[in-house]
């Protein structure tokens, strides 16, 4: 990666001034980019979460920083730039340079108005730190008024650090925002004599359900003979599983429906 002025078919340009060889990009590429045009940024946002150890940032994702209100530099393409003031004990260094601290960190991504944007970062935020509620909150008592402030409660009553993906994360939200019980997540389930039979992504231990979601990896078809196997224990064991793929993530109400009628079933 080079801040000279590069051209030619072997190379791509990641920001102005900024190419690196030709090939696939990272958010990691982004991020050293970035370091590079803008040193004096501090990383926040989805890219603060991905280098405290959230693996939630995609390549196409904007690098986003803060930098004081009275710097001028703009937003560009794979670049957002957010003027604001960082009090004591909200910046850290990182091996990316300055980045907002965990709890900065949440404070900042927990105000927005759609959960499904939010809580995945948030979970994968917690699950790679352990930051704590009080901590956010100790932050959000020092910027009272600030934009969305009134959002940040609700997406912390959301969070469950067990998810282990952004879909897992946002099939629990879908369901609990409709009413339905919270799940259990990243639940083992064992036979009647104690002997393992899966660790799944949500359940309810109590009635005996499981949904899992099934990402684009679960394509293959090795890990599509694992995954019937893996159902087919499950329902010896006596559990009811519903797996959702990503057409049914798409239809809401269907899910939702359907998954509220074998709660219902279950517990009646």
């Amino acid at each position: 990666m080079s801040n000279r002025v590069i051209d030619g078919p072997s190379y791509q340009r990641l920001l102005s001034g900024v190419h690196t060889v030709a090939g696939p990009i990272t958010h990691e590429d982004r991020v050293r980019a970035t370091r590079l045009a803008v040193p004096a940024a501090v990383l926040a946002g989805i890219s603060a979460v991905w280098v405290h150890g959230g693996d939630v940032a995609w390549p196409d994702d904007p690098v986003e920083v803060i930098l004081p209100p009275d710097r001028r530099v703009r937003s560009r393409t794979h670049l957002r730039v957010r003027g604001d003031v960082l009090l004591p004990g909200e910046m850290m260094r990182s091996r990316f340079g300055p980045v907002t601290t965990p709890a900065r960190t949440a404070f900042d991504v927990g105000r927005h108005s759609d959960p499904l944007r939010a809580v995945p970062l948030l979970d994968a935020l917690v699950r790679a730190t352990g930051v704590t509620r009080q901590q956010v909150e100790d932050v959000a008592a020092q910027h009272r008024g600030v934009r969305l402030i009134r959002e940040l409660p609700k997406m912390l009553d959301l969070v469950d650090a067990g998810a282990e993906s952004v879909r897992e994360s946002q099939l629990r939200v879908v369901l609990v925002q409709a009413g339905l019980p919270r799940p259990v997540t990243q639940y083992t389930v064992l036979t009647s004599d104690g002997m393992f039979v899966a660790r799944v992504d949500l359940a309810w231990p109590e009635l005996r359900v499981v949904v899992e979601y099934d990402g684009s990896y679960h394509d293959d078809p090795r890990q599509v003979a694992r995954d019937r196997a893996r159902v087919n224990a499950l329902r010896a064991a006596g559990w009811t599983v519903l797996v959702v793929d990503r057409p049914q993530f798409a239809r809401r109400d269907d899910l939702v429906a359907m998954v509220r009628n074998v709660l219902e079933s279950a517990a009646s």
